[in-house]
C-alpha cells in the first residue's frame, strides 16, 4: 500500500482504525499479523511508549499491505520522528496549527482532535478529516449529531475516538459525518501485555463481522 494516499478514500474502506500502544517491537509485529489475518488493513500506533517509532518502522517494513499511522502527536519533535519513521498519517488528541502545517508540507495527512464547535470550526480551515475526542465522554453519537448540525454546509469527515467498543461502534458509524472510528478495544494494551492474542483475535472477528 502506498505511503501517501488519499485519506478519505482509505477511511471509507477502513471503517475501524485500531489505536494501539506497544512496549516492544515483537508485540507490534504479532498484532499487525493478527490485524491482517482479520482483514484490517490500517493501524494507528500511538507515541506513548519508547518503542513506538521502532514499532512503526518495523510494522511498515514487515507488513507493507498495512497502512500505519502515528497517534498522540503532541510536539514538533514527535511529528518529525513519526514522519521520518514512515507514518502514512498522523493523529493528535488536540489541534496544533503548526503541526498541521508541517505535516502538510511533508505531504502527510494530519487528523487533529477537537471536542467543541469552536475547535471544529478552526480545524475545518485546515483539515477535511477530524478526530472527535474523547467521544463517549462528550456524549457519544448524540453529541456528534448535535455538534455537526451547524456545519452542514461544510465538507468534512469525523473520526470519533475514546470509549468506542464493540457495543457502540455501529451507532457511531451510522452518523452522517462519521467516516471511521478509532478503537483501542480491538488492540487492547492489557491483552497485548498478557500475550492474549486469541482474545484480541476474537474481538477483531466480532467487530469486523458486524460491519455492514
Amino acid at each position: 500500500m502506498p505511503v501517501k494516499s488519499d485519506l478519505v478514500s482509505i477511511l471509507k474502506k477502513n471503517r475501524v482504525i485500531p489505536v494501539a500502544q506497544f512496549d516492544d517491537l515483537q508485540s507490534a509485529l504479532k498484532t499487525a499479523e493478527l490485524l491482517q489475518k482479520h482483514s484490517i488493513n490500517i493501524l494507528e500506533i500511538t507515541l506513548r511508549t519508547e518503542s513506538a517509532l521502532e514499532s512503526i518502522r518495523g510494522v511498515i517494513r514487515e507488513f507493507p499491505g498495512l497502512l500505519v499511522g502515528a497517534g498522540s502527536i503532541l510536539s514538533m519533535d514527535a511529528l518529525k520522528g513519526a514522519l521520518d519513521a514512515g507514518a502514512a498519517f498522523c493523529v493528535a488528541p488536540g489541534m496544533d496549527l503548526d503541526l498541521i502545517d508541517h505535516a502538510a508540507s511533508r505531504g502527510t495527512p494530519f487528523i487533529p482532535g477537537v471536542a467543541t464547535p469552536t475547535e471544529l470550526n478552526a480545524a475545518l480551515k485546515k483539515c477535511a478529516v477530524i478526530k472527535l475526542f474523547p467521544a463517549s465522554s462528550l456524549g457519544g453519537p448524540e453529541y456528534i449529531k448535535a455538534v455537526a448540525a451547524p456545519f452542514r454546509s461544510k465538507d468534512f469527515h469525523l473520526v470519533p475516538t475514546g470509549g468506542v467498543n464493540q457495543d457502540n461502534f455501529l451507532d457511531y458509524l451510522k452518523q452522517d459525518r462519521v467516516i471511521s472510528v478509532g478503537m483501542s478495544f480491538i488492540v487492547d494494551s492489557a491483552l497485548i501485555k498478557k500475550g492474549d492474542y486469541a482474545a484480541l483475535g476474537e474481538r477483531m472477528k466480532k467487530v469486523m463481522s458486524a460491519l455492514p
